[in-house]
């Protein structure tokens, strides 16, 4: 059998209403390449599948491998689905309902392939190597075009008697509220999704309200996207600024909510809103949640973010296939932590990762991909290219990784800025600044999922 550095290779695929994303992961969780594929409209259920199927193949090939090196797939699903048939139930954007997924994949891939829902599988991934990894119970909840949850303890995911629980964006929190695409009315999805949040710039700018969004969408507010959002709030749109505030009060009482009915060691935000604009929406959540008035016997029930972002679900898929094929990820026997190439400084301007020469600034991420460090992005946010702030963390730590270390060059100090250290806080990212000799040592006998940036520059 074909391995990965980190042992045998998997594959997760993360099936949604507008792509489907592929992925190699190996068995330390260290997503290796990806490849994604736009999901087909208005096709049955066997095109969707030939999609999958096109996603697949093109991912093991980019990596030169073959289907039979792949030891199991995890597949993530938006909607209900059976698990132990690899059925899906129903999925609401996906003419998709009924459908044998599981059977009919092993069938075009060979091997086995185990099936999950999205939301939980992302929740899955967070406990294994993100935000919740060291807690015993995580609550996850997805913030997009709607809003979904999922529940892990004791790294075993929480089903429910139906294959249904943690549809948290479908709790009642307003009687008689808005109606919900699910049919009931007042549903958290229907208050603090995007997709409520796009209705409601819609009836304000409707209403004779001036906003910046309406720049940004090109006069075009059918679809408004969280980038759009943030670009929105960073020149302080009264309007944009106003609904999103009402969103993340919105989001703060759910989080009391799971906290009061299930008391989880961590919550964690993730999904497309908190990617794009957790930076405005997270002080407002963390405050509420901080204002609670029913204490508890011990700490606990913290409010994190996302460490993982995208990988989440690719991640919980390949954790859920592992568990499938008896080498859970999340007993200690079965555990494996990634393998990362050897970095050497060679002279004072450059730096070998794994036998290649680059220019001495550069960063590696979690998953082991060496770029160059983009010093412009350093300069427009702070002044200076030696402070380090958010933007540029959100591109090294991408992945999410346990530890990030910082190499200094010669006399440089380097910083972080307030944002930028709030960012790994919120993900439960490690940080160490060292001069780059010892950066570089501290590197390459770090155990952990790890990153390194190496910022030179005087």
């Amino acid at each position: 059998m074909a391995k990965g550095s980190d042992g045998p290779l998997y594959l997760g695929v993360d099936i949604g209403g507008t792509k489907v994303l592929a992925a190699l992961v190996t068995e330390a969780g260290r997503v290796v390449a990806r490849e994604k594929v736009r999901t087909p409209r208005d096709v049955e259920a066997d095109g969707i599948l030939a999609t999958i199927e096109e996603a697949i193949r093109a991912v093991v090939k980019s990596e030169d491998h073959k289907l039979s090196d792949i030891r199991a797939t995890g597949v993530a699903v938006p909607g209900v689905v059976d698990p132990k048939r690899g059925r899906v139930i129903v999925a609401p954007n996906l003419n998709f309902d009924m459908v044998d997924i599981g059977p009919e994949l092993e069938k075009r891939i060979g091997g086995c392939v185990v099936v999950g829902n999205d939301c939980n599988l992302g929740a899955l991934g967070e406990r294994w190597l993100g935000a919740g990894r060291e807690a015993r119970s995580v609550f996850a909840i997805l913030w997009g075009t709607g809003i979904g949850g999922g529940f892990v303890r004791k790294g075993k995911l929480w089903r429910g008697a139906r294959e249904s629980a943690s549809e948290i964006g479908h709790i009642i929190m307003q009687i008689d509220g808005p109606t919900c695409g699910c049919g009931n009315q007042g549903c958290f999805e229907a208050l603090a999704s995007r997709t409520a949040i796009e209705r409601d710039i819609r009836a304000a700018v409707a209403s004779g309200q001036e906003s910046l969004i309406t720049e940004l969408a090109e006069g075009d507010l059918n679809v408004i996207r969280s980038g759009m959002l943030r670009r929105a709030l960073e020149a302080e749109d009264p309007v944009v600024t106003s609904i999103m505030q009402r969103a993340a009060e919105t989001v703060g009482h759910a989080c009391l909510t799971v906290r009061h009915l299930i008391d989880p060691d961590v919550i964690i935000l993730g999904g497309g809103v908190i990617e794009a604009c957790g930076r405005f929406l997270m002080p407002t959540i963390q405050q509420i949640v901080q204002r609670d008035q029913l204490p508890g016997a011990r700490e606990g029930g913290q409010v994190l973010v996302s460490a993982l972002g995208d990988d989440a679900v690719l991640v919980g898929a390949v954790a859920l296939a592992q568990c499938r094929i008896g080498r859970s990820p999340f007993k200690k026997k079965y555990r494996t932590e990634p393998t990362y190439a050897s970095v050497r400084l060679a002279d004072g301007e450059t730096v070998e990762v794994g036998g290649e020469s680059y220019q001495r600034d550069i960063y590696i991420r979690p998953c082991g991909k060496v770029k160059r460090r983009d010093e412009s992005l350093a300069r427009r946010a702070t002044g200076s290219p030696r402070t380090i702030g958010r933007d540029e963390l959100r591109k090294v730590c991408r992945g999410g990784p346990e530890v990030l270390i910082i190499g200094a060059g010669p006399g440089t100090k380097v910083e972080l800025t307030d944002e930028a250290k709030a960012f790994l806080r919120q993900r439960l990212i490690e940080h160490e600044i060292h001069p780059v000799d010892k950066a570089v040592a501290r590197y390459n006998k770090e155990g952990r999922r790890r990153a390194l940036l190496l910022n030179t520059s005087a």
